[in-house]
């Protein structure tokens, strides 16, 4: 059983260097998305009309790694997808906290711009952010949807007891290393992990050619951070629909299977109140890129049933 968990934890670490290491890049806009001036750090594009959706990527991803998801969703929601301070040529801020501080930037966006009860989708990291803003303001998202992504990640795929004192350790070696890769390491990492992230080899050029235009500092301290904080005992706070869409096929080979990995989700948001697990069973990190009609569908189901 320890060597068991050694290696999962093993494999954790080695997906998390993988994560890290995404960035994004423009791709071709679409006629009808508009930049919206937000006055906060991040950069928004808004298409669509509708009932808004807020979407928030992972590390080191610029919002346009949601445009076929954009694509699929604009002719009945306006979808504003978000690069956040320090991805992707967005520029840099240095808050105590980033994670809780773009939460409430990104609170006071929704507000201003009067977006009632948004629909709030986060892909790893920025599903983090995605459910710290629905524990700090509980009557503001209408829906949540969290991918590839739980309220305390380390102990997703690490033992379910870890404590946040070795995960903080942990976080803290990770930032140090990330903070100082130069933008030649990064690319040539991304020739190794990329393939662990995601099986379609058009998206692995893309992505591939994403990863030196983000601050190497944010990366690392947004990385010291998901080791950092735990929101499980704040899913109690959350008061809308929640969606977790998840992947764990690629950690069959470290003991991991559908039930455990379930089970580990399900534990983790046991205090939500309305919680719906769903799992991919052949889809890497990226469901959206792996399993695109898949992810449509869930969101399809979960939105009409509302």
């Amino acid at each position: 059983m320890n060597q068991q968990k050694s290696s999962i934890r093993s494999n954790f670490l080695l997906s998390i260097f993988t994560w890290v290491l995404l960035t994004g890049l423009p791709f071709s806009q679409s006629l009808s998305a508009q930049s919206v001036h937000s006055g906060y750090s991040f950069a928004v594009e808004k298409t669509g009309e509708g009932r808004p959706m807020i979407l928030i990527a992972g590390l080191y991803c610029s919002g346009k790694v949601w445009q076929e998801t954009v694509n699929h969703f604009k002719s009945h929601y306006a979808c504003y997808q978000i690069t956040l301070p320090g991805f992707a040529g967005q520029p840099p801020i240095r808050p105590d906290s980033l994670i809780r501080s773009l939460a409430i930037e990104l609170a006071g966006f929704i507000q201003q711009q009067k977006l009632y009860k948004p629909i709030i989708v986060g892909h790893s990291l920025g599903g983090v952010i995605a459910m710290q803003i629905a524990v700090l303001y509980p009557g503001l998202p209408g829906d949540l949807i969290v991918v590839s992504s739980a309220p305390f990640l380390p102990a997703l795929f690490m033992a379910p007891d870890v404590s946040l004192d070795s995960t903080r350790i942990t976080g803290q070696m990770i930032k140090k290393t990330l903070e100082n890769l130069t933008p030649a390491q990064v690319e040539q990492y991304q020739k190794f992990s990329l393939p662990t992230m995601m099986r379609d080899t058009a998206k692995i050029s893309l992505v591939s050619e994403m990863a030196v235009h983000s601050d190497p500092a944010t990366q690392g301290e947004m990385m010291y951070e998901l080791f950092s904080i735990d929101l499980r005992p704040d899913m109690k706070k959350i008061i809308c629909p929640v969606l977790l869409l998840g992947d764990w096929s690629s950690y069959i080979k470290y003991g991991a299977t559908r039930e455990s990995t379930y089970n580990r989700y399900a534990d983790q948001f046991s205090l939500a109140k309305n919680v719906t697990i769903k799992l991919n069973d052949s889809s890497r990190h990226f469901i959206m890129y792996d399993e695109p009609a898949w992810f449509y569908q869930q969101l399809d189901i979960f939105l009409q049933t509302k």
